[in-house]
Parts: C-alpha cells; sequence; structure tokens
C-alpha cells in the first residue's frame, strides 16, 4: 500500500537518524515488548489464578475457573503476541487506516467508511445475547489490562507510526467479522467485471461463457443423496422452461467512459489494499478469486483404519507476516453450565473463543462456500431533485446522508459526505472521476439493517461448547456471514456438513446477481433469505466421506440459488480420488495430511494431454513441450515439467485473450475460470478465441497459438534463467513472508529484520496444496502505472497459500495435530516469530495436546495471571 511506505519510510529515516545505535536500539525497542511467558503477573480484573502453559511451538494453553476469566486471560494473551496486528486490523475494519499511515489510505477508508463496516458492528452489538456479551466484554479487559500496563514498550511499531492505541472495545471484535464477511463473501469485483465485459465485448452471453464455461464437478449436497437435507435433498431436476432456471442476461443499460473504468477498477482495488494489508485473500482483478482454495473433508469410522471419524481442514488466505491465525486451547478447571469451555484450535488474534478447531466432543471445519450475497444496484436520480432518488416502485425519495470525517496523520481530518439508498450506500462518492458515471449502491448481507443483527460470534462461539450435530447445526442457525462450508466430525463417529448464512432470495427468478440491476423497476429486490431448513447439510452420507473444496454445494435441481462463482471441482474430485485410494486399506490422520499436500493441479492433466505431439520452432520451445509431454503432473519444487507447463499456460491465456479483451486480460488471466475457458476452447480448435484479432491478415488456429506460446514460454524462461537445467519450478514459485508495514518501509535493514528470505515452496494454483499466485501481476496496473509488470522470474511468486492445517482422528484427541504459516508471534525478537514457516514448507505439523495430562506433558513454560487481591 503505497500510502503506508510513504509515511513509514519518513518516519523510520527520522528514528533511525536521531536514535543512535541502529539494530542495537532496534532490538532494545523490540526486547523490551516480547511477552513474558512463565513466572507471575498481577492482572487487575481476574476473579482468580489463570495458567497460561506453552510448548515448545509457543502454542498457549490457558486454563482458568470461570468463563469471564478465560476469557479474560485470552484477552492478555492476544495482546502479548499480536497486538500490533489487532491495532491494525481495528483500524481497517474502522475506516481508519490514515490516522496510522497518511494519505496515501484515504481512498481505502473512504470506501470502507462508505460501506460502514464498524457502524454495522455497533447496530450488531446490541443483538448479542448476554452471554456472549459477557464474553466479549472479559476479553476486551484482557487486553485492556495489557495495554495498560505496557504502554511505555508497545513495541518498535507503535513508536515509528506515533499510534497510541485506543482501548479495547467490543465493537473492534465484531468489526473485524466484517472485515472476514467482505473478504469472503464478496462477489462485487466480479459483477463490475461482467459489467465491463458486457460492454467491451458486446455480448452479455459471450462474457458468461467466459466465466462459467465448463459444468461443475463434484457438488457437495447432491440431489437425493441418502444422509442430507435442505430443500435439494429430494427434489426433482428443475424444468428448463421454468423462469426459475431462465439463464437469460439482461443487456447493459448503460455505458462508461475509459476513465470511469479505470475507477471502478480502483474503487474495487481500495478496499482490496486494506484486506492485503491484514494478511487476508485479496484480489488483484476483477474476476479473480476471493476465498478460492480451501479444502476440508471428513471420513466416516468405516474408512478409517481406528475405528474413529476423521477430519482435515486446510483454509487458504494470503501470505501474511505474522500469520492470521494463533493457536490456542481454553480450558475450564471444571466443566459446568457455568464454565463450558474445553476447546482447542486456532483463534483471530482480536476476537475471543476458538474459530477453526476441536472441543471433547467434536470437530469442526470451514471452506469458503463463495455464495452470491452481494449486488450492485444502478440508481436512477430524480430529474426534478439531486438529492432524492426514484425508488423500487419509483416513488421520489430522499437520498439518507452522513458525514464521516477521516483523520489523516500528518494531515488535517477529511469530510466525506455518505449517500444512501433503500439498497444502501452509494460507492460513486468515493471517487471524483465516478461522479457523473452511473449511480450505484452496494446491497450486501453483512451490513443489510432490514435483516437484523448479526449474530456470526455467537455461532462460532456456540461451536466451542457443543457437544452433537443438533447443537451444531443448531448454532449455525445464528450464522450470517461469510456463508461456508462446515464440516463435522464427533467422538461418536458420525460426520456431517452445513452450510450456513444469509443468502437472500431476488423477486426476479431469472436475477442471478451478477450483474447491476436497477434499483428503480422492482425487478430485482431482495425478498428474503433462504430459510435455514432449506440450506444444504448433510448427516451420516453413504459414500462414508464428506468433502469440500469451494465446489458448488448443491446441483441444479436444487429450488434457491445460492452463486455461480463456485471452484470448478478439481480439487474436489482429486481429494474424492486419493480418499477412495487410500480407503481401502483404512485411513489414517497420516494419510489426510498427505492428501492435504498434494502437488497435482488436476486441470493441467487433462489440458496437458491435449499438447501431446506438438512441434514448437524453437529449440527452447521444444524443451517446453518435451518436458510437459513427459511430466508426471507433480508440481515439487523441483519439477521441471511443472515449470514448463505453467509457463506454457501463462503465455497461452495472455495470446488468446489479451487481444479481445485489452484492459480487462488483466482482470481474467490467471483466474480459475480462465483455466477451465482454455480446457473447453482446446476442445473446440474453431473457438473464435483462437483467433489474434490484432492480426488482419491471417486467421490464427488453435495449433499455431499454442505453439507460439511454448515458444515464448521457452524464451522468457532462458531471460531469466539461462540454461534450461534451471527452469525448475522451485526457482519460478516461491514464497516471501512480509510484514505488511514496516516489511513494506522501502529501508533494506528494516525489511530484512522483519521478513523471511524468498523461499521456494511446493504446490501450485488449483492444486490441493493449493499455493496461488496472481497473474496479473505480469499487466501495467492501471490504477499505479508506477508499478512495473513483473517478469516471469517473481510471476509466480506466492500470493495465497494454506493459512493452517489440521488434521484430527476423533477417537484419539490428543493426536491431534496442526500448523500455521509463521509462528505464534508477532515480535521479530522472539523465537516464535517464523519457526512455523520450515515446518510448514514441508508439509509438517506440529502437535496440539488437548487433555491436561498430556499439556501437562507438553509444556516448556507456565505464566500464571493472578488478580493480585481476592475479588
Amino acid at each position: 500500500m503505497r500510502g503506508v511506505r510513504i509515511l513509514v519510510v519518513g518516519l523510520l529515516v527520522m528514528v533511525l537518524v536521531v536514535v543512535i545505535g541502529g539494530f542495537g536500539a532496534i532490538a532494545w525497542v523490540t526486547g523490551r515488548a516480547l511477552p513474558q511467558t512463565s513466572g507471575r503477573l498481577i492482572v487487575p480484573g481476574l476473579d482468580g489464578q489463570v495458567s497460561v502453559d506453552r510448548d515448545i511451538n509457543g502454542i498457549a494453553q490457558i486454563r482458568a475457573s470461570t468463563t469471564h476469566d478465560l476469557f479474560l486471560a485470552q484477552g492478555y494473551v492476544h495482546a502479548q503476541e499480536r497486538m500490533w496486528q489487532m491495532e491494525v486490523w481495528r483500524h481497517i475494519a474502522s475506516g481508519r487506516l490514515s490516522e496510522l499511515f497518511g494519505e496515501g489510505t484515504v481512498k481505502t477508508d473512504a470506501f470502507i467508511r462508505t460501506l460502514g463496516w464498524r457502524r454495522a458492528a455497533e447496530r450488531d452489538l446490541a443483538g448479542v445475547a448476554p452471554a456472549a456479551r459477557g464474553v466479549l466484554d472479559a476479553y476486551s479487559e484482557g487486553v485492556n489490562a495489557w495495554l495498560d500496563a505496557n504502554r511505555d514498550h508497545l513495541g518498535l511499531a507503535f513508536l515509528v507510526t506515533g499510534a497510541s492505541p485506543e482501548p479495547w472495545t467490543p465493537v473492534d471484535t465484531l468489526a473485524w467479522g466484517k472485515v472476514q464477511a467482505w473478504n469472503l463473501g464478496g462477489n462485487l469485483d466480479g459483477e463490475i467485471f461482467r459489467y465491463l465485459a458486457d460492454a467491451k465485448l458486446g455480448d452479455p452471453a459471450r462474457t458468461d461463457g467466459l466465466l462459467a464455461p465448463r459444468p461443475f464437478g463434484p457438488v457437495i449436497t447432491p440431489s437425493g443423496l441418502p444422509g442430507s437435507g435442505g430443500a435439494g435433498a429430494n427434489v426433482q431436476p428443475v424444468d428448463p422452461g421454468d423462469p426459475g432456471n431462465d439463464s437469460t442476461v439482461r443487456p447493459p443499460t448503460t455505458t462508461l467512459t475509459g476513465t470511469q473504468s479505470d475507477a471502478w477498477r480502483e474503487v474495487a482495488d481500495s478496499v482490496n489494499d486494506a484486506l492485503r494489508l491484514a494478511g487476508l485473500d485479496a484480489s488483484d482483478g476483477l474476476a479473480s478469486d476471493h476465498g478460492i482454495g480451501s479444502n476440508d473433508w471428513v471420513v466416516a469410522p468405516s474408512m478409517s483404519a481406528t475405528g474413529g471419524a476423521l477430519l482435515a481442514n486446510d483454509p487458504h488466505l494470503g501470505i501474511s507476516m505474522p500469520s492470521v491465525w494463533y493457536i490456542n486451547g481454553l480450558h475450564c478447571v471444571t466443566i459446568s453450565t457455568a464454565c463450558p469451555y474445553d476447546v482447542a484450535g486456532v483463534s483471530f488474534p482480536g476476537v475471543p473463543g476458538v474459530v477453526l478447531g476441536h472441543n471433547a466432543r467434536i470437530a469442526w471445519g470451514a471452506t469458503n462456500a463463495n455464495p452470491d450475497v452481494q449486488d450492485l444496484v444502478l440508481e436512477t436520480v430524480d430529474p426534478a431533485d439531486p438529492d432524492r432518488y426514484l425508488g423500487p416502485d419509483g416513488a421520489s425519495t430522499p437520498f439518507t446522508t452522513r458525514t464521516e470525517t477521516i483523520g489523516r496523520s500528518g494531515g488535517t481530518p477529511i469530510d466525506l459526505q455518505v449517500r444512501e439508498t433503500i439498497h444502501g450506500p452509494i460507492l460513486n462518492d468515493v471517487d471524483p472521476r465516478l461522479r457523473d458515471a452511473p449511480l450505484m449502491a452496494v446491497r450486501w448481507t453483512g451490513t443489510n439493517q432490514a435483516m437484523g443483527p448479526d449474530r456470526t460470534f455467537e455461532a462460532v462461539l456456540g461451536l466451542n461448547t457443543a457437544s452433537n450435530f443438533e447443537q451444531f447445526r443448531s448454532t449455525l442457525s445464528l450464522y450470517a456471514a461469510p456463508a461456508q462450508n462446515f464440516v463435522y466430525a464427533d467422538v461418536d463417529g458420525h460426520i456431517g456438513y452445513q452450510l450456513p448464512g444469509r443468502i437472500p432470495i431476488r423477486s426476479d427468478p431469472a436475477d442471478r446477481g451478477d450483474r447491476p440491476v436497477s434499483g428503480s423497476d422492482g425487478r430485482s429486490e431482495w425478498t428474503g433469505t433462504i430459510p435455514y431448513d432449506d440450506l444444504p447439510w448433510q448427516l451420516d452420507p453413504d459414500p462414508g466421506w464428506i468433502v469440500t473444496a469451494n465446489n458448488a454445494p448443491v446441483d441444479e435441481a436444487y429450488p434457491h440459488f445460492i452463486g455461480k462463482d463456485f471452484d470448478p471441482g478439481y480439487r474436489a474430485e482429486r481429494i474424492i480420488d486419493l480418499i477412495d485410494g487410500y480407503g481401502q486399506d483404512g485411513l489414517t490422520t497420516k494419510e489426510m495430511a498427505t492428501i492435504q499436500n498434494d502437488t497435482a493441479p488436476l486441470r493441467a492433466r487433462d489440458i496437458a494431454q491435449a499438447l501431446e505431439g506438438a512441434k514448437p520452432a524453437t529449440e527452447d520451445g521444444v524443451t517446453i513441450a518435451e518436458r510437459i509431454s513427459r511430466w508426471d503432473g507433480i508440481c515439487d519444487e523441483g519439477s521441471l515439467g511443472c515449470a514448463a507447463y505453467m509457463a506454457w499456460e501463462y503465455r497461452v491465456l495472455r495470446d488468446v485473450f489479451d487481444d479481445e479483451l485489452g484492459p480487462l486480460a488483466r482482470d481474467y488471466v490467471g483466474s480459475t475460470a480462465s483455466w477451465s475457458t482454455l480446457a473447453s476452447i482446446l476442445e473446440d480448435p474453431r473457438s473464435p478465441w483462437w483467433d489474434d484479432t490484432a492480426t488482419t491478415d491471417v486467421t490464427e488456429t488453435a495449433d499455431l497459438i499454442i505453439l507460439r506460446a511454448m515458444d515464448e514460454a521457452g524464451a522468457e524462461l532462458q531471460t531469466a534463467f539461462g540454461s534450461p537445467d534451471r527452469w525448475s519450478w522451485g526457482r519460478l514459485h516461491t514464497a516471501a513472508f512480509e510484514e505488511s508495514t514496516l516489511g513494506t518501509s522501502g529501508i533494506g535493514p528494516l525489511e530484512w529484520y522483519f521478513n523471511e528470505t524468498p523461499m521456494a515452496v511446493p504446490g501450485a494454483a488449483g492444486a490441493i496444496n493449493n499455493t496461488y499466485y496472481k497473474l496479473n501481476r505480469a499487466y501495467l496496473d492501471p490504477t499505479d502505472p508506477k508499478v512495473k509488470p513483473m517478469a516471469i522470474d517473481r510471476l509466480f511468486t506466492v500470493t495465497n497459500l494454506p493459512s493452517y492445517r489440521l488434521t484430527i482422528d476423533l477417537s484419539d484427541l490428543d493426536g491431534a495435530s496442526l500448523i500455521i504459516t509463521t509462528g505464534q508471534a508477532g515480535n521479530p525478537f522472539d523465537r516464535h516469530y517464523n519457526d512455523l514457516i520450515d515446518p510448514w514448507r514441508k508439509g509438517e505439523l506440529v502437535p496440539l495436546p488437548f487433555t491436561a495430562a498430556a499439556i501437562k506433558a507438553a509444556t516448556v513454560s507456565t505464566l500464571t495471571l493472578d488478580p493480585g487481591t481476592v475479588r
């Protein structure tokens, strides 16, 4: 983010000049902020003593006698380890980044304030049940207890930015949920892409062909599957003549100038800047994939070697330093209705409880469901009064207005006037270039007041104490956003699945929510949400497994519209194949981990077969062709075939789409949809996409473009690496863990101190081990022309990855294993800042002990938190 770099550079130069001592001074500042992990600390507000046991990996197991003390201690521990990360996150959620980083983040703040994430969180807090509110309050007490005790040594980031953290509040926690919900539940970028592509191609049907070119692979809950439920469980396929299955697309009703198109891209990217700063899965292109790459599955005892149910989960998010996750256990000394917690797994710093993990009875995991829960609405200003708009019934209605004041570090505050309609906030006011563009409001389930309070926090907290499938489903009925595919396993051998969340029902059956709609004709209103009992679920289905990998949750027989931008199903298909293969002899958690680390992108197997016998014109092109033909389909670091295939795939995607999509190719090339389109047109050598419209004297064929791309790929690898012996996947495919603020300051010594050296990693985009990259970085960025396009030697640098991996056999809770990407600590001076990177890269897991005896055996340090006086 450019504003972060500019401000931090200036401040750090001042600090390094004034504070003599260089790295010694930095070490002194960061060393003072290291957490105390043994001995005794007085923590005001506690009812009694709390123990915090840490193992060799820094995993904290918290044990307390009351619910209040348990969550107060969790807040304290999170603040000990990750306070700067929490501070940045709450500034993102509140649209207050410019208070930390200055002018360069004003547009990002303006967009977030317009969306109203924090305002929505404030409304939601009023609807939180008393017990959950008590948890939020106790957690905030713990964070603030740490802040009060450590204000004179908060760490280098606070010193450099001059940030003075305010007391933590429950709204800070709930607002972070809005950030996650937008990140994992947004299709705004896709709507803008379709809007622009319809105008560029002149044919909405052709746009749709780009984004859904092949039937989806395995669906999570097929209709009629025994052991499944929801409205799609036992219904007949929809009649193609039924208007509810109408796939027709309304033609664009408005057009945009080139400047306005660039402005819409920049508006969409402004919030993505914030998501990248948070270490989340931020799109770099309008057709890129949010939340694509996660996997989870459960296996029934009938396919398990031990007779216990098995669960595996690896959600994929953006690469970050430190990890977005923190591993912890929360244990009541005596389990009772007053203190019911005995749970372990990963949490978000800033949020109480365990988000993903297991308790003494059940385990759960999640992947993104990719529903369509956002709509862009084209509003019509009343011709007689610019302060009013035409509502769904055509009646003149006044805009609701509010003023947001954006503070700027080093500058004066800026007032932003926000207009809202019945559908949501108007986005045009974020960028002056959009003042004369068609007026668009954004409608989103995450902030929609008509739907009532969002109780997602309560739902996730309820998972921490659920003991059976009925309770699992019951607590998830409170869940609003982001809609996820939750899988379930329990100690009694049951496996299950539930898709929860608010998914809108639209008044027009033909409206699929994938393009801007009119706000004044009443045809595209939200009439409610899919009833919870109609949402898909399963319990102990016949196959003996449930697999989710961002693939379609239901088939065409399902009577409600959930979405259309799902993963094409390659990963799900690969996981199913491997489960069936290993299941012949009985699966263990070892095989589950092996599946998680599988590096074969299934799409490439099918595409590579179509290239057999290719004869490029150049020597380097021949090397590409030969290596692809001999490739085993695996993308480990040393693979020459994977490097050849991926370099060719990149070049052929550009050769096919750059000419007709123009600037929109940057938003499309490298998306999961582009792979599917490539596979589709390889089966149709006469597809018009093969012809290069930039040449008028020849009509290019599939063979010509395929061979040209091989020659181009070989030439680029030759330029980047020289001898073909050096064209290995590990040279192309690296991961660079960078701290998002000081680690991107532009000051070499500090970046060296906070960041990790780029390292080769296995996996690939589209593999189960989905170490994803974004090919649009090869294009000039229209929102920042100063950023140079990436050459091929950096193009496959990882941007998204498995942020956490867990495998568990429910017959052996102490045998659970997991990993996060970096380490538990947020302080570079702490040995747990980066100690998990290497085992993560190698596909290894670390133990997560659960019972009191196992935790005691693994403990290397114990911190006692003491109230000081008896309350």
